[in-house]
């Protein structure tokens, strides 16, 4: 076996190993395959952002186009390492139908091999003689096999996620109705009670764990596979859940009962902060989101919090004056909220959640900043920071 069979078998094997990363992996991705991302994803979104309007298409093409090109590339890589892996055996080792149009050993005629050897089609005019061929045809029909294999699980895995994403997105896009997190948050304590709203957190924080899941399991398209249709954008996920749980940190000063489930909104928010930022944001913005340092600006976010859920206490308090149903009184489920042992069951001061509070209004604005540069898309303020609000 000489070097350039060598260096086609190393090809084989690292491609196969990257596809094996990034399909079998958790939550990784083979180096070919991230490569494949950043390239198509930086074009798509330089050249979306030069035509305005025709921007959300051109991003909505993203995703399937670093699919299909993670599943070219392999497959390219695979049939050129099997063609240099061959390529040295065609003179000797091999019997053809007719001549290799009469040089016995041309490059292309290896490529031609491989390639059907690869597909596992085998048009059969070219046949391994020796044992070292046969077992290098072996080896190239059975890797070939393996990738097309892996590639058709991973593309039905990936729409069974992206469907999973935009339920998660519709299911917020409906609850706000279009609106904002904080808006949706204060309607809620006021009208549904205690009880209502933390399973209501609680439903979004479950949202949030699995859209941190999907990130991990689906790198290569969790954020880059787009829509046409703007309620499943997951940015407004983000961010409306950010308005929720800050709105529920200011709350819980007032009724202790919100403190768990307001708590565990803000830690799912802050996963999946951390968890997009790594793959797709860079380090200074993971940097920053794991030492938050509020500022003014983020200290009187949370003053107009607090004043918009201030609003609501009218209402609330005549709720429960009025008689409120036993399912919506504070003291109900309480107790339930607080696993032993939980750390984030433990009560919080006041000034333990507006400083939390405060926290999250930072990180959300720092991480949001950076995921609309990433994606060239314009912001859309915060509950807390529209003007006049």
């Amino acid at each position: 076996m000489g070097y350039l069979s060598l260096v086609g078998l190393l090809i084989m094997v690292l491609v196969i190993c990257d596809a094996a990363i990034t399909v079998l992996h958790l939550d990784a991705e083979g180096w070919a395959a991230k490569c494949v991302r950043q390239v198509v994803w930086r074009t798509a979104v330089v050249v979306g952002g030069g035509l305005g309007g025709a921007q959300r298409l051109v991003l909505g093409l993203a995703g399937p186009l670093i699919v299909a090109g993670s599943f070219v590339l392999w497959l390219v890589l695979l049939t050129g390492g099997f063609a240099l892996a061959v390529w040295p055996m065609m003179a000797t080792e091999f019997a053809a139908q007719t001549d290799f149009r009469g040089q016995g050993h041309n490059f292309v005629d290896a490529v031609y091999f491989a390639g059907g050897t690869v597909t596992v089609l085998g048009y059969g005019d070219l046949a391994p003689l020796s044992t070292s061929a046969r077992l290098m045809s072996l080896f190239g029909a059975a890797t070939g096999f393996m990738l097309f294999t892996g590639m058709a699980t991973y593309a039905i895995e990936i729409i069974n996620g992206i469907a999973e994403r935009n339920r998660i997105t519709l299911t917020v896009h409906d609850d706000t109705r279009d609106g904002d997190g904080l808006t949706m948050y204060a309607e809620h304590l006021a009208l549904d009670g205690v009880a209502d709203t933390r399973t209501r957190c609680r439903s979004w924080a479950d949202g949030l764990r699995e859209l941190d899941e999907m990130v991990h399991r689906y790198p290569l398209v969790a954020f880059t596979y787009r829509s046409h249709r703007h309620e499943y954008d997951p940015e407004p996920v983000l961010r409306h859940s950010a308005e929720a749980a800050v709105a529920a940190l200011v709350a819980s000063e007032r009724e202790p009962a919100l403190r768990t489930s307001a708590a565990s909104l803000r830690l799912a928010l802050e996963r999946v902060q951390r968890t997009i930022a790594t793959i797709y944001l860079g380090r200074g913005v993971v940097r920053r989101l794991d030492d938050p340092r509020p500022t003014e600006r983020d200290h009187r976010a949370v003053a107009e919090v607090a004043r918009r859920l201030a609003e609501q206490w009218d209402a609330w308090d005549g709720v429960y004056e009025n008689g409120a149903p036993e399912d919506k009184a504070p003291e109900s489920g309480a107790a339930e909220d607080k696993a032993p042992g939980d750390a984030s069951a433990r009560p919080l001061s006041a000034e333990g959640s507006r400083r939390e509070a405060a926290e999250t209004v930072y990180r959300s604005r720092i991480f949001l900043d950076a995921l609309h540069a990433w994606a060239r898309t314009d912001g859309v303020p915060h509950a807390w920071e529209v003007p006049g609000s």
